[in-house]
């Protein structure tokens, strides 16, 4: 099985980046193939499935990725894709949900033109990676490809 991963962010040293890791990691474990991509790096779309990410920056994720669902609706079609986003929102618990999902997901999830699999909304951080985000990426990045396999 093989999985693409694209992604984008603005701190190369950042939360994005290490849950984009933690999900290849964990993705290769499990004997799946993963390449790991930026918008603008994806030439090839013969993968079983994408997970497709960002972080949330200004109440919106990024014009990158919603700009590559969008331009590259035509080759996602009928495709498996998940997607998540990275943000801070999720301090505050449940109470924040809905306003993530429709502010933050959602801009992501109505673009998908594909199959869509799962999406999720992961907390980032500004200092010190989340052992606790860590222990949820890898399960949900489990979950996407148990449900992508089938």
């Amino acid at each position: 099985m093989r999985l693409c991963i694209v992604y984008d962010t603005r701190r190369e040293h950042g939360a994005t980046k290490r849950i984009v890791e933690w999900m290849a990691e964990e993705a290769g474990r499990m004997g799946v193939q993963v390449d790991v991509r930026r918008p603008w790096e994806v030439e090839d779309f013969n993968y079983d499935f994408f997970i497709v990410g960002s972080p949330v920056y200004w109440e919106k994720p990024m014009a990158t990725m919603i700009g590559f669902l969008a331009d590259h609706s035509g080759e996602l079609a009928g495709r498996k894709v998940a997607v998540f986003i990275v943000c801070l929102a999720n301090v505050f618990g449940k109470l924040t949900s809905g306003y993530v999902k429709k502010r933050y997901l959602d801009p992501l999830i109505r673009r998908v033109s594909g199959v869509l699999v799962a999406s999720t909304a992961l907390k980032g951080w500004v200092r010190k990676a989340d052992a606790k985000q860590e222990e949820n990426c890898r399960k949900w990045v489990r979950k996407v490809i148990e449900e992508a396999s089938t």
